[in-house]
């Protein structure tokens, strides 16, 4: 899936711009574009709204998140006022529910009050620095907070997986993503060309079995 990076860069190319011309439609200079499109660093609020306002695309879609399958994002807008209550009110639940005080997720998230009333009280669209501090605070998916999944947080074998991928060296964690990202779009390719039971019969050859599946059902 494209992040925001991918997405920047995208758009920048499909105006037929250089990352000058990009930079000068929006107050910033070509090193900061050059900054967002490797995604050492992020734009603001502001940016991305008025990069979405002149490429008339969501903030969803900048952020490469793809919350209803099939939908052109090129010609949705975002009912930001909406997506922001249903924010806020999905962190107060869960601070609630969790028994925390507000100064308990100040701290957490490491917000000024005036951040956090923003997101408790206002309706203050999140960044992506701001949404990760907020699923390490209340120990929840960011899936669940962007009301893309039901589920509120990660499996006990994902956890695993994190916790070995966590291990890794930084050579080994960038192979393992990048085999990923691989593994996923073969396996996206197989399904579109009705071709994945094909494609699950390579991959256990790949994996034999341990030959104990379906014993003791």
């Amino acid at each position: 899936m494209a992040n925001l990076s991918d997405r920047i860069k995208s758009l920048r190319l499909s105006a037929d711009m250089t990352q000058e011309e990009f930079g000068k439609k929006f107050g910033i200079v070509k090193s900061t574009v050059s900054l967002y499109e490797s995604g050492k660093s992020t734009p603001n609020d502001q940016i991305k709204k008025q990069i979405c306002d002149y490429f008339h695309v969501s903030l969803d879609y900048l952020l490469g998140v793809d919350r209803q399958g099939g939908l052109d994002y090129a010609n949705f807008q975002i009912d930001e006022s909406e997506f922001a209550l249903d924010f806020k009110m999905r962190i107060r639940e869960l601070i609630s529910e969790q028994g925390m005080t507000e100064d308990d997720f100040m701290q957490n998230t490491g917000f000024s009050k005036d951040e956090m009333d923003a997101y408790l009280y206002g309706n203050r669209m999140p960044s992506i620095e701001d949404l990760i501090k907020i699923t390490g605070a209340l120990n929840v998916s960011a899936d669940y907070l962007l009301a893309i999944s039901k589920r509120k947080r990660i499996s006990s074998d994902e956890e695993s997986l994190l916790q070995l991928f966590n291990k890794c060296d930084e050579q080994c964690k960038n192979y393992l993503v990048a085999k990923a990202g691989v593994l996923c779009v073969e396996g996206i390719s197989a399904v579109a060309a009705g071709e994945y039971g094909k494609y699950a019969d390579e991959e256990k050859k790949s994996f034999p079995s341990s030959g104990t599946e379906g014993k003791g059902a």
